[in-house]
């Protein structure tokens, strides 16, 4: 197993170089802010649940990278046009499915629907709010989601303006992350809004180019099985939801 291993790691490192001998070049690992999966810490580095497992994923089949911090439609598109490139949190949908290279699942996100505390409307299932007005950003797979599915959503640049127009009442619900609107409400002190309804769980990729190596993906997703196996991801997730 572990003779096994080594060889895919060596094979990752020559996919990445070209040929043998040279000294591998990084990859390129883009994101989003997306707390608490993504995010800048004070100090400018990169953070987070997502952050943590690939790190650890990258350490584990010795393959050099960087991390950068985009806004979330620059970073999909980089990764999907540029060699060499990858991308995270990132969604794995059906119209995404063709456009990348996958290593993953690394984690879970649950998908929620906020509302307003005095917001009274009862809300059991999705088809609940389909005449109302919902807030989502440019880019999410939430947001594309719901308008696939023939819910009005309104687009905004960033998440966090929609806890703020919810909050002011200019849309009915806010469609995002559990965790990451959780975030934003405590970061914010937004008292006035709660969630109301978890409506679907979908599962976060590190997704490559369409040009990367077979090898290399390989190496990456047998490195993240490990990890899996180990318990090393669940102890990642229970740092920052638990």
């Amino acid at each position: 197993m572990a003779r096994r291993y080594l060889i895919a790691v060596l094979c990752a490192l020559f996919a990445l170089t070209g040929h043998a001998g040279a000294a591998p070049k990084p990859l390129r690992v883009l994101t989003e802010s997306y707390p608490p999966y993504n995010m800048s810490a004070k100090n400018g580095s990169v953070v987070g649940l997502s952050t943590d497992i690939v790190r650890e994923m990258m350490k584990r089949a010795r393959v050099p990278y960087t991390i950068e911090l985009q806004q979330w439609v620059w970073a999909f598109t980089n990764a999907r046009d540029n060699p060499a490139t990858c991308v995270y949190s990132t969604t794995r949908s059906e119209d995404r499915e063709a456009q990348f290279k996958w290593v993953g699942p690394l984690v879970d996100n649950p998908w929620v629907l906020f509302a307003r505390n005095d917001d009274t409307r009862p809300v059991h299932a999705l088809e609940d709010v389909r005449p109302y007005l919902l807030g989502g950003y440019v880019g999410d797979a939430t947001a594309q989601f719901l308008m696939s599915n023939g819910y009005r959503v309104e687009l905004v640049p960033a998440d966090m303006l929609n806890m703020h127009k919810l909050a002011d009442g200019r849309i009915d619900y806010w469609a995002t992350g559990k965790y990451q609107g959780a975030y934003l409400v405590a970061q914010q002190k937004q008292s006035g809004i709660h969630p109301v309804l978890t409506f679907k769980t979908v599962q976060l990729y590190l997704a490559c180019n369409k040009s990367t190596d077979d090898a290399l993906i390989q190496t990456l997703n047998a490195s993240l099985g490990g990890m899996r196996e180990e318990g090393v991801i669940q102890k990642i997730v229970d740092r920052y939801l638990h």
